[in-house]
């Protein structure tokens, strides 16, 4: 008797499972949007870090142009006050501090406020990158 109930069973179940095929339409559907809207957050994340990342490696740039030319400045024998902050400068520099680059470069030497000894050295590196970026760095130096 309990043989028969259990193949019974059996036998309805696999009427419900004929009739429950597969996936409805709609449930296609809904499966389908929560995909899409997965790879587009995914997707808009992806181009934030992209952003970032060029932005990261522009600011390295500049702070490594800034670096050499305060480098060459300071190992000048004589320092002399010399402005060249905005107007003048090296204009379109790369990387690698030659043309066809998009970094501007200019620099101020002048008497510091804080002693009769001292000149102040400031290299102004800017670049466009979503805006108007640029890089100061500042330095003393000791004169006789």
């Amino acid at each position: 008797m309990i043989a028969v109930e259990i193949a019974r069973s059996f036998v309805k179940l696999r009427l419900v499972v004929r009739q429950q095929a597969g996936f409805t339409f709609n449930e296609i559907l809904v499966a389908i949007n929560v995909i899409v809207i997965a790879i587009l957050g995914y997707s808009l994340n992806t181009v934030a870090v992209i952003r970032g990342n060029v932005s990261n490696h522009n600011t390295t740039v500049a702070i490594n142009l800034a670096q050499d030319k305060m480098e060459q400045l300071k190992a000048q024998g004589t320092l002399v006050d010399d402005d060249r902050c905005p107007s003048s400068g090296e204009r379109g520099i790369g990387a690698t501090g030659v043309a066809n680059g998009v970094f501007d470069r200019c620099w101020r030497i002048a008497d510091s406020p804080l002693g009769s000894h001292l000149k102040q050295i400031d290299v102004k590196v800017s670049w466009l990158d979503h805006g108007d970026r640029e890089v100061i760095v500042t330095t003393l130096v000791y004169k006789d």
